[in-house]
């Protein structure tokens, strides 16, 4: 019970402190409210700085981290095109797509935001299978070279399927019993 209490009388403070708060958070906001203490001087100012010998291993590390990557940038095509799939758009328009086919680099780049999304999520092998022109490589995405599906018929396969079941439908009801 007194916790109940206490909950009570707990949340009635918070609700009279709402308008105060929200007074001093404008004021904040308004006025700059303020800032943190400043950091302490540094007595000794040459023990705290690095050594220059560090700061050349942190270069050579990152140049060999950068080697490291264009390696293996030139390695496969299905990596690069995954790797400019996971790029932002500013990082595409500097990209290296040399490894590709012109027909390969088209395909890349007309494509959408989330068909790139869906290509960068997709393993290498699928994405190889794609740049091959193999047919349906990645769902929802038409491979390398695959032309584009007929308007005139791109409903038939619904309608067929629609057909199919409603005739295993009919099968069953007329042998007495169906699975469902």
């Amino acid at each position: 019970m007194f916790r109940f209490i206490a909950a009570v009388i707990a949340a009635i403070a918070q609700l009279f402190m709402l308008p105060i708060n929200t007074f001093a958070a404008l004021l904040d906001r308004l006025f700059g409210g303020g800032g943190a203490v400043p950091a302490p001087p540094i007595h000794n100012l040459e023990a705290a700085l690095p050594d220059e010998s560090r700061i050349d291993e942190a270069r050579d590390l990152q140049r060999g981290q950068a080697a490291a990557a264009d390696i293996v940038l030139k390695k496969s095509p299905e990596l690069q095109a995954k790797i400019y799939a996971g790029m932002s758009e500013e990082d595409r328009l500097g990209a290296d797509l040399s490894l590709l086919s012109p027909a390969q680099q088209d395909w890349l780049i007309l494509m959408s935001d989330k068909q790139l999304k869906v290509i960068a999520e997709t393993s290498d092998r699928r994405i190889a299978a794609a740049l091959a022109g193999e047919h349906n490589a990645i769902t929802a995405i038409r491979s390398v070279g695959q032309p584009e599906p007929k308007d005139d018929n791109w409903l038939d396969h619904r309608l067929a399927a629609k057909r199919a079941v409603a005739k295993v439908a009919a099968l069953s009801s007329s042998v007495g019993y169906a699975v469902h």
